[in-house]
């Protein structure tokens, strides 16, 4: 296999929840490399943080807003990138919220607007961009899953849920998917905390339970996420569908 596959040079990459924490980490790895990244995020002020310091880094980079869990929206988006690009070969369905509650204090009203930009933001996209990728015979789309989705992780059950719809919904567009030259996966990372993480969900027991579990007894950083993400989004994973690729420092594999 040549060095070349692995290239994300001028390929167009769409990216959602984009100005986050991790998915941020990987439009500057990718705009680095030359790919032409585009960062859509509800948060204007991150956006133009996200901007400023990718353009003093001396790179390229869009961005967009973006309600992932409003068709219309997409549908904007996707005119205008394909007006302006041409195409879109990659998509990172990221966006994603959460809530730390116990099971009988969570609300709804609340469970309901976690699936709304979780799944259902994720759905859109994989609809919205996947007819264009499909119409245009190839395509990368890549769903951000979580290490909560199975088992799942306590005082997060909305977001594990969410994130386990979000699995089973990849393997579903892949199927569908699967002649069409449009490749779908999953990528599950492990422990890659926020600060908003480290407030509502990292008690010192919480954090010592969890680094107990992971054999390389750490958290991720987002940028470890990145080799992961260039595979799957290059050609050189062409005969790669349907499928979670985790990284998680081992935290899957342990048990006692």
């Amino acid at each position: 296999m040549a060095l070349e596959e692995f290239s994300l040079k001028d390929k167009v990459i769409l990216f959602t929840g984009g100005a986050g924490h991790i998915v941020s980490a990987l439009v500057e790895d990718f705009a680095k490399q030359g790919a032409v990244c585009i960062s859509a995020d509800i948060r204007p002020e991150k956006l133009k943080s996200q901007e400023d310091q990718l353009i003093a880094l001396g790179c390229k980079i869009e961005t967009a807003k973006l309600n992932v869990s409003d068709e219309h929206e997409w549908q904007e988006l996707l005119t205008q990138l394909v007006s302006k690009h041409g195409r879109i070969d990659g998509l990172i369905n990221g966006a994603g919220i959460n809530a730390p509650s116990t099971f009988f204090d969570i609300d709804v009203s609340t469970f309901k607007n976690i699936f709304d930009v979780n799944v259902v933001g994720t759905l859109i996209g994989c609809m919205v961009i996947g007819r264009h990728m499909v119409e245009s015979g190839s395509g990368s789309i890549i769903n951000i899953s979580s290490t909560s989705s199975d088992p799942p992780l306590s005082k997060a059950f909305a977001y594990s849920a969410s994130k386990a719809s979000v699995t089973n919904l990849t393997k579903n567009v892949a199927r569908e998917f699967g002649l069409t030259g449009v490749r779908v996966n999953a990528l599950r990372p492990g422990f890659f905390p926020t600060d908003w993480n480290k407030k509502n969900f990292l008690s010192p027991e919480r954090t010592e339970s969890i680094l107990n579990h992971t054999p390389m007894q750490r958290f991720g950083e987002p940028h470890e996420l990145t080799g992961a993400v260039q595979w799957l989004l290059s050609d050189a994973s062409r005969f790669v569908t349907g499928t979670e690729v985790i990284v998680d420092g081992g935290f899957s594999c342990q048990t006692i």
